[in-house]
């Protein structure tokens, strides 16, 4: 079986389920956007402001006409900015497309000379001395390029003083843009990050309320290991598409589309280089993530196969040194990593080609424009402005292709994620709740078993046509070898599961029928491993009820747990380690004890509760066990027949079936079943 699902596209199903949870911050998101198209325009705005400072005020220049009808006509769409005297006409370098000045320049109408205007005659006066070739008009005067090598820098200084001024104009602007820019980058990084872990906090939340409501079934067939993966790895690769595919492939797609709009505009000839190459990059890429979809695949099952070859491993080391096993382990390991290693460095193989072929293309890109526009400056088909603008556009539109591949990887894995994330939820190993839920007239604990039957593999029945009752404050326990079916009957009366056949009844009223939270309220469960939470004592006896301290210490003197509690170093803060590892198993129990009382159940359960107990201790249980039973009805599953011989009623069960009942005399009289069972613990003892 795969580990890993391989993708041809996205799945549309998929991000409609990612959007049910984004959809309460929908607002944001659309503030996020704004602002990233606020961004994007700016970035693609700033090549245009050098292009405008260069051609405008740094290269400012006048071309000179020879004035006639075509000259006119060719002009008269740029009145505002023609100069005409007696039988030429001036006009801005930049404003004649490519075909009116080859046109010109083919009717020999274009004089070869660039001119500077000036409309200040009192600086024109300070340039006297230098005897300059100046053609003068009713808008000002006109300095050919050629004699400006003549005057001095200071002079030239005070000459092109008004360019000088928007020189310095556009340069704040262009600072202040990028200020801006960083403004709204800030805000939008935050905002992100806010709503990705909102939504992934979301995420998680449902995840695990979705897991709370499974049944037992669901757990015992899958891996704690695989679902905790689920909440914490495949929830952080969706955060990272969130953050870093989402929003900048967003930003990425409108800055390549501003800029093929705004380069196509500067120079439709220069922008069909561009043009011509789009095909050739989407080939490349549509190859890439072919293959490096397949590589990604065998990278991810072979890391799998890493992980689980180590945990096994590493679970049972005592048994490889136990048989001297480490050889082979070695061995082993050095296969499964060999063909991990293999794996990656085919996947090197394929970023190692990709890259440097986008970065061929993004220098051949260069260089063709470079080449073509130096071309059209010298010729004045293009201005200097418009070049240095181009070489800018070409840089910002080759680096979200550079990035592709690695927002590539964090798509695929996250798409893997979300799959595996939105098949968990799509489990519906539930046991409901009805809808609407009967509740007994008075809570006194009665439960009756009528002919049920349960199999946890279809055909193999674990429980067959069983019948009992237990009535209200009587204590009655369920004795067998293992296997019999004993613990099968308390997941049952809890409703971990439904049976397959029969009926259970509490206080008169069908499991079924019963809300879930209110049944399981009847119950204090003590098991044959006591599980201990993180945290202190404390913690691991009210497990978030309320109950006042005085009441907690009384239940913990109840079950004899207090003494040793109260000789801990912080008694009931004292910390518990992982799986009460500082405790002993009788103390565990105790706690457990203490734990089930607290809750003040009507129904007592007590699952191989002393199966496993030091001798120290096994008194302290015994009369716990005595105390806590009396005043409910109790059900007791013990190994240990000498813990039961004084309750009520004993069942004694057989392949899923009560073979034999009555109390401890009854049973030893009847020298059945529960008879040799009691002579074979004796004599072991």
């Amino acid at each position: 079986m795969k580990e890993e699902k391989l993708y041809s596209g996205l799945d549309r199903k998929i991000f409609y389920k990612l959007w049910q949870y984004g959809k309460p911050y929908g607002g944001k998101i659309l503030i996020i956007f704004v602002l990233i198209l606020a961004i994007s325009g700016i970035q693609i705005t700033l090549p245009l402001i050098t292009k405008n400072m260069v051609d405008k005020y740094i290269e400012r220049s006048y071309l000179r006409l020879i004035l006639n009808d075509r000259t006119v006509e060719i002009t008269d769409r740029y009145k505002a900015y023609r100069v005409r005297s007696d039988n030429l006409i001036f006009i801005p370098s930049y404003l004649l497309n490519k075909d009116e000045y080859l046109e010109l320049q083919n009717d020999l109408l274009i004089l070869p000379e660039k001119y500077l205007i000036v409309r200040n005659e009192e600086r024109l006066d300070k340039l006297k001395q230098y005897q300059l070739s100046v053609v003068k008009t009713d808008k000002g005067s006109f300095i050919p390029y050629s004699e400006m090598q003549k005057i001095s820098p200071d002079n030239i200084k005070t000459l092109r003083y008004d360019d000088l001024k928007m020189v310095k104009l556009f340069a704040l602007l262009y600072v202040g843009l990028l200020l801006v820019s960083f403004v709204f980058n800030y805000l939008q990084v935050v905002m992100m990050a806010v709503v990705s872990e909102r939504v992934m906090y979301d995420l998680r939340s449902s995840l695990v309320r979705h897991l709370m409501s499974l049944s037992l079934n669901f757990f015992n067939k899958n891996p704690i290991g695989r679902l905790v993966t689920r909440l914490t790895n495949d929830v952080d690769a969706l955060r990272e598409m969130f953050t870093d595919v989402f929003v900048y492939s967003a930003k990425d797609l409108i800055i390549i589309l501003g800029i093929l709009m705004v380069i196509f505009r500067l120079s439709s000839h220069l922008s069909l280089i561009i043009f011509v190459l789009i095909p050739v990059m989407v080939i490349m890429l549509y190859f890439f993530q072919r293959y490096a979809r397949e590589a990604y695949g065998k990278v991810r099952i072979a890391l799998a196969k890493v992980n689980s070859f180590l945990s096994e491993t590493i679970s049972g080391v005592l048994l490889i040194q136990t048989f001297n096993q480490e050889g082979r382990s070695e061995d082993d390991f050095k296969k499964i990593g060999l063909n991990y290693y293999n794996a990656n460095m085919n996947q090197l193989l394929i970023f190692a080609i990709f890259r440097p072929l986008i970065d061929v293309l993004s220098y051949f890109a260069l260089g063709t424009i470079i080449y073509f526009g130096g071309k059209g400056v010298l010729g004045g088909e293009i201005s200097l402005g418009v070049l240095i603008a181009f070489i800018s556009y070409i840089h910002m539109l080759f680096r979200p292709i550079f990035d592709f591949s690695e927002r590539y990887n964090i798509l695929q894995s996250a798409m893997a994620s979300s799959e595996r994330i939105f098949l968990l939820f799509e489990e519906d190993d539930k046991i409901h709740s009805p809808e609407g839920p009967k509740y007994p007239g008075g809570i006194e604990g009665r439960i009756e078993f009528r002919e049920v039957s349960f199999e946890y593999k279809e055909g193999e029945k674990v429980i067959d046509k069983v019948s009992f009752v237990v009535e209200p404050n009587e204590s009655v326990a369920f004795v067998g070898a293992t296997g019999a079916g004993k613990t099968t009957l308390i997941n049952l009366l809890l409703r971990f599961y439904d049976p397959t056949e029969g009926e259970i009844l509490i206080d008169g009223i069908n499991l079924k029928d019963m809300d879930l939270k209110f049944l399981r309220n009847y119950f204090g469960l003590v098991l044959q491993d006591v599980f201990m939470f993180a945290g202190d004592i404390k913690y691991n006896i009210i497990l978030n009820n309320e109950i006042e301290d005085n009441k907690m210490i009384e239940y913990a003197k109840y079950v004899n747990a207090h003494n040793f509690i109260n000789r801990l170093k912080k008694k009931y803060e004292n910390i518990v380690s992982e799986g009460g590892s500082n405790l002993s198993t009788g103390q565990r129990q105790l706690i457990a004890f203490a734990r089930a009382l607290a809750k003040e159940p009507r129904i007592l359960v007590l699952d191989e509760a002393t199966s496993s107990i030091d001798s120290e201790t096994e008194y302290l249980i015994q009369d716990a066990i005595k105390k806590i039973m009396k005043g409910r009805s109790s059900i007791a599953i013990a190994h240990r027949l000498s813990t039961i011989q004084d309750v009520d009623k004993i069942y004694v069960m057989h392949k899923g079936k009560i073979v034999e009942t009555g109390n401890h005399s009854q049973l030893i009289a009847k020298r059945g079943y529960y008879n040799e069972l009691y002579k074979y613990q004796y004599l072991k003892t």
